[in-house]
């Protein structure tokens, strides 16, 4: 769940801890998660019994509350669990194969849109994402194709075999003007560079993180392989070395700000490093105006009097005791 709600647990009075369900309270909202095995060591009637009476406290408790109940249901009866609770069930695609599995109960209208997707997780069971929104709650991932030229000692060391072996000063080639020249020295050096350096093009998605370059997102996949393959040791060498490229990027990226002058610049590139988001923490019932007025009354002394002096009275007792100077 999202850090900024406000969760807590909330424990049937004849809790059972049999049945695998577990009850959470987030403001006027109850979520109860439920596990129902293939082959439990109870009854269906007992699971039943124990539903309804957990959601009739809930409703004793707190009666204008909203109940949602979700999990793996396996083979429980839907019409049974919907007879005893009075929830409706929302789910109405199979998430396991050709079954319905996975189910969504509420006690009244909450979520207006139900998608069964493929989870990002290993796991045969699909995943079911409820909103009430019609627009999404999570953006699509957007891919970009890059291009990128991999640069390895084996390249470096062919390509400096190969210009020791190379006649730079070729007497049999005339050209007619500096410009000509440096054409072809171009075409030279950019015929080299594909050479031995070639383009290759890699997909990036709007989820990898920052420091993600196409080279580190190629060296990621080639250590996938190894790992596939069981070269191990190979695969521990280049993890290394992508952990090497990683941590230079990020430190070139902190590089670029200045902690004294722009504070506010150096936490936002140490959020997007870290995956951190920015949490404004507020107490409830105290503002800017609150705050003022509680030091305003406390500075205040409601018996104070301003007592008058004589400001006359006292400068003519102070002069009456300054000598005159003598006259010349």
């Amino acid at each position: 769940m999202r850090a900024s709600l406000s969760v807590s647990l909330w424990t049937f009075s004849a809790d059972n801890r049999t049945y695998e369900l577990l009850w959470t309270n987030i403001d006027n909202l109850f979520v109860g998660v439920l596990y129902h095995p293939p082959k439990p060591c109870y009854t269906v009637d007992s699971l039943l019994d124990y539903l309804e009476s957990t959601v009739d406290e809930i409703g004793r408790y707190c009666p204008d509350a909203d109940i949602v109940l979700a999990g793996d249901f396996n083979r429980l009866p839907e019409a049974s669990v919907v007879q005893r609770t009075g929830l409706t069930q929302i789910v109405h695609q199979p998430t396991r194969g050709l079954s319905l599995l996975d189910q969504i109960y509420e006690s009244c209208p909450i979520y207006t849109t139900v998608r069964v997707v493929t989870s990002v997780l290993k796991s045969d069971h699909k995943a079911v994402v409820a909103y009430s929104s019609s627009t999404q709650c999570v953006p699509f991932k957007t891919r970009t194709k890059r291009t990128f030229r991999k640069r390895s000692p084996a390249q470096h060391a062919s390509f400096l075999h190969y210009m020791s072996n190379l006649n730079v000063n070729d007497d049999t080639q005339t050209f007619g003007d500096t410009r000509e020249q440096f054409d072809q020295f171009y075409n030279n050096a950019l015929h080299l560079l594909n050479y031995f350096y070639p383009e290759r093009t890699i997909t990036l998605t709007s989820r990898d993180p920052e420091f993600v370059t196409p080279a580190i997102k190629a060296s990621l996949r080639r250590k996938n392989r190894l790992m596939r393959a069981g070269r191990i040791e190979e695969a521990n060498a280049l993890a290394a070395r992508i952990g090497k490229e990683i941590a230079t990027r990020c430190k070139t990226r902190l590089c670029k700000v200045d902690g004294k002058v722009d504070s506010k610049s150096m936490w936002a590139a140490v959020r997007e490093l870290t995956g951190r988001r920015r949490e404004d923490s507020t107490v409830d019932g105290i503002t800017a105006t609150s705050l003022n007025q509680h030091y305003a009354s406390i500075s205040t002394d409601a018996s104070y009097t301003k007592e008058k002096a004589s400001i006359s009275l006292v400068i003519h007792l102070h002069l009456s005791n300054i000598p005159l100077p003598c006259p010349i």
